[in-house]
């Protein structure tokens, strides 16, 4: 027998907390780009190095743990989950400041990512079991919401304390002697999230609910394996509409994780200290970002509701179309205030495609398989944004310019190259998806019994 759900104001404390993991997360994972400049200088590392630590260091294991966290969230506490999670990456977070190299700092980085994927998985299951449904799909979409303010917030937060550890006399306290400002940097914003964890604790794990009856289940465990054959049988099938989404919407991550380089590319070419850059950028992002998937969202509703079935699909193409020639003119701006201007558009677009995109995808994978489609098609566009995008921007500065202050070439390149595939590979499927999508609107007149 189940117990009523616990009081909404409780509930929603528990949301608030969750968010609140979120930001940290998102300071701890974001801090690296706007100390590029010091540890590069105090390290002496490349370019390519540091586009390592930005990306495929954390994401590895960032990215394919999802799943095996998600199983573990089904069968222990959600709660301890991810308090062991916020501990293990607020750890790694300070251990980075006390690195003397860059396989130090690699590590550290990895157990970042490690700890940083236990978040989300346990956490949506944990709101799922807090509200009735009619309740619940709202407090996800406040969670989920929290990505694109948590990332803004992130620059912002993370640029004041790199403004108060320059500013004040904390270097010669004798806890942080010997210590560089970037490496106070890193032990000041990954110590709050032991506090997080802390408040977490005060959480009672929910009842789950929603259970399938015993026969279903069964049925479940004897046919995952071929079920997940059977997804990909299916993706194959239509590989032009699945093959253009995910190429698209590896676009806007590419592009997205690319634009780590920022804090960097101001400094070299502006002369703009880090915590301003992350000022503005934090500021940009924490605005255009929510902007930009209510937008793509309501578009794509409006059009559907008008008799375009391929709504998303056309909705994801023209935002993206706005946004590449955005993304590729912003470093190239004669000064930094027209950079950021340009900066602007550029993330919105980009938000509204990434949000459109994701609803293109569901919008077309049968009820069977569109859990498993959808994760397929995350894991492809998230390792191709944390391997492709801050790395190919740093092979282009060190290898072919050889040049620091060429970033902004690097970064404008990497923008023009592959949002052109993006574009012209979602242009050239549009008939595909509009196919599968009107079949997909037969399958929802028609369910199965």
């Amino acid at each position: 027998m189940q117990t009523p759900f616990p009081r909404a104001a409780y509930a929603w404390y528990v949301v608030a907390l969750l968010i609140v993991g979120y930001v940290v997360a998102f300071i701890d994972r974001g801090i690296l780009a706007l100390l590029i400049e010091p540890i590069k200088g105090h390290l002496q590392l490349t370019d390519t190095q540091m586009s390592w630590l930005m990306g495929p260091a954390f994401g590895v294991f960032y990215v394919t743990l999802g799943v095996p966290v998600g199983m573990l969230a089904d069968r222990f506490s959600r709660r301890n989950i991810i308090v062991v999670g916020i501990c293990l990456w607020s750890l790694a977070t300070a251990a980075c400041g006390f690195a003397n190299g860059f396989a130090e700092l690699f590590a550290a980085r990895v157990i970042v990512g490690v700890g940083e994927a236990t978040l989300a998985p346990a956490a949506l299951s944990m709101i799922s079991d807090y509200f009735p449904r009619d309740r619940a799909l709202r407090a996800v979409g406040l969670f989920n919401m929290g990505q694109s303010v948590g990332a803004g917030l992130a620059f912002l937060l993370g640029g004041q304390v790199i403004l108060w550890v320059t500013a004040s006399d904390s270097l010669s306290w004798p806890v942080f002697s010997g210590l560089e400002p970037w490496q106070l940097t890193f032990v000041l914003v990954g110590l709050p999230g032991l506090v997080v964890a802390l408040l977490l604790l005060t959480v009672a794990e929910p009842q789950r609910r929603g259970f399938l009856d015993g026969s279903s289940t069964a049925v479940g465990a004897r046919t995952s394996a071929a079920g997940l054959a059977a997804a990909w049988a299916f993706m194959r099938h239509n590989i032009r509409a699945f093959g253009a989404l995910m190429i698209g919407n590896a676009t806007t991550t590419i592009i997205g994780y690319a634009l780590f380089w920022l804090p960097s590319m101001y400094a070299r070419t502006w002369g703009m200290d880090p915590a301003t850059a992350g000022v503005w950028f934090g500021a940009v992002l924490a605005t255009t970002g929510p902007a930009g998937v209510v937008f793509g969202s309501q578009w794509s509703s409006r059009t559907y509701a008008r008799g375009a079935s391929d709504a998303p699909y056309r909705v994801f193409l023209r935002v993206l179309a706005f946004a590449v020639p955005c993304a590729i003119a912003m470093p190239l701006m004669p000064t930094a205030r027209l950079s950021i201007v340009m900066l602007a558009p550029a993330m919105f677009g980009l938000a509204a495609g990434s949000a459109t995109a994701t609803a293109a995808v569901i919008h077309v994978a049968p009820a069977q398989f569109r859990s498993k489609i959808s994760a397929m098609h995350l894991l492809v566009i998230s390792l191709a944004g944390l391997f492709l995008g801050p790395t190919s921007v740093a092979l282009l500065t060190d290898n072919v310019f050889a040049d620091p202050k060429a970033l902004r070439w690097s970064m404008s390149i990497v923008a023009t190259l592959t949002g052109t595939v993006g574009v012209a590979a979602l242009t050239l499927s549009r008939q595909a998806y509009r196919g599968l999508a009107q079949e997909a609107d037969s399958w929802h007149d028609h369910p199965p019994r």
